[in-house]
């Protein structure tokens, strides 16, 4: 189980894996010493993952796309990661992402 580093305690040393995860150690004598979390395996567990294709999908054919989920879902952090992925940001394109707080429909 991964632990958190508490700020003003001894920081945890990190050390890569074969699978692009990190093990954290701790030299707490009241944690067990490693964590382990891998980044891939976190990005899964979000909501906005199993819609990854079809969103790649809808912002290929379509001039516009929308899309509205849960606070925490994954939005403004794997969507962009996934249009970068998928070579929208090749040749120096840029990705922007907007957060409007209120649609407004006129």
């Amino acid at each position: 189980m991964s632990q958190f580093w508490k700020p003003g305690s001894e920081k945890p040393r990190l050390l890569d894996d074969e699978e692009g995860g990190v093990f954290f150690y701790s030299a707490s004598p009241s944690s067990s010493g490693l964590g382990y979390s891998s980044i891939e395996k976190q990005r899964q567990r979000l909501p906005v993952y199993k819609y990854r294709t079809d969103i790649l999908y809808l912002v290929e054919t379509r001039a516009t796309t929308i899309i509205v989920g849960e606070t925490g879902s994954g939005k403004t952090t794997q969507i962009p990661q996934y249009l970068k992925e998928a070579g929208w940001a090749d040749g120096g394109r840029v990705i922007a992402c907007t957060q409007p707080r209120r649609l407004a429909v006129q």
